[in-house]
């Protein structure tokens, strides 16, 4: 299955300049990161994913399938899930300079910049233009390309993503045996090491994606913006921030990948109900 997880934490973004101030922090929260609009994105990616599970000797495709896939990514399904994900991480409230920041103009920048990114890696030619910017960047800004490292570094987007995917993986597997067609051979031994032999191939994939995404959107930032973005990252908000978008995220993506396997062996054994 296609990896789902790329870049989650590249989506600390903000769609909003000022959050009033008689908002809850939650409110605030969703708001300074404008997580309505992430969670469509992020059905938009699924749903096309999912897609590729379709073909003569997987699932049947069909609109049937489409639609459940619109149903498993559904925006107010992650919400749920992802609000669940947050009450595991304690002291939100440590995440408010963080937040914050999200709310600033800059913030508010740093959102589209990120979205424009995430859109333009979704195509094989966006990826290949990645690539290419990162040689030449080596060779002529070696300082920005180590701020892009630094940044990605900061944020653990690699490890915290390959430890997200694999969980991810697993519950796709668990997913597909839950369904007493899909039980025999799928055993917890045989789904636990599946998924860990997948794991170098994840973190090149992971470390792949995080260089590129970051140099197509932070290129857009001057260095000392750029700065300010790594600087926040540092703090204890930024920490907590950050622990709180992967649980949400992690939460989210593993329920949506369960329902994923769940539905992947119905469709191919004709249950599609």
């Amino acid at each position: 299955m296609r990896l789902l997880s790329a870049g989650f934490t590249a989506l600390m973004i903000s769609a909003s300049a000022v959050a009033a101030q008689s908002a809850t922090l939650i409110d605030r929260y969703f708001t300074a990161l404008d997580m309505d609009t992430v969670f469509k994105v992020l059905q938009d990616e699924g749903v096309a994913a999912g897609q590729d599970l379709s073909s003569p000797d997987g699932v049947p495709p069909s609109p049937a399938w489409t639609a459940r896939l619109k149903r498993i990514y559904s925006p107010e399904t992650a919400k749920i899930a992802f609000l669940e994900g947050m009450e595991k991480i304690k002291g939100i409230e440590e995440s408010e300079a963080a937040i914050a920041f999200f709310e600033s103009e800059l913030g508010a920048r740093i959102v589209q910049i990120e979205l424009d990114a995430r859109e333009a890696l979704n195509s094989d030619a966006g990826e290949e233009a990645a690539q290419a910017n990162i040689e030449i960047l080596r060779a002529e800004d070696p300082a920005l390309y180590l701020m892009f490292q630094e940044f990605i570094q900061v944020n653990d987007l690699v490890e915290s993503n390959v430890a997200g995917a694999l969980n991810s993986n697993l519950a796709f597997y668990r997913g597909m045996a839950s369904n007493e067609s899909y039980t025999e051979g799928l055993t917890e031994s045989f789904m636990l090491s599946t998924v860990w032999e997948q794991e170098p191939e994840i973190r090149q994939e992971m470390e792949d994606w995080t260089i590129n995404f970051s140099s197509v959107a932070y290129s857009a930032l001057s260095k000392a913006e750029l700065q300010r973005y790594i600087d926040i990252s540092k703090t204890p908000a930024g920490q907590r921030l950050n622990a709180v978008l992967f649980s949400g995220f992690d939460q989210m993506f593993e329920e949506q990948s369960y329902e994923l396997g769940r539905a992947t062996a119905e469709f191919m054994v004709g249950e599609d109900t």
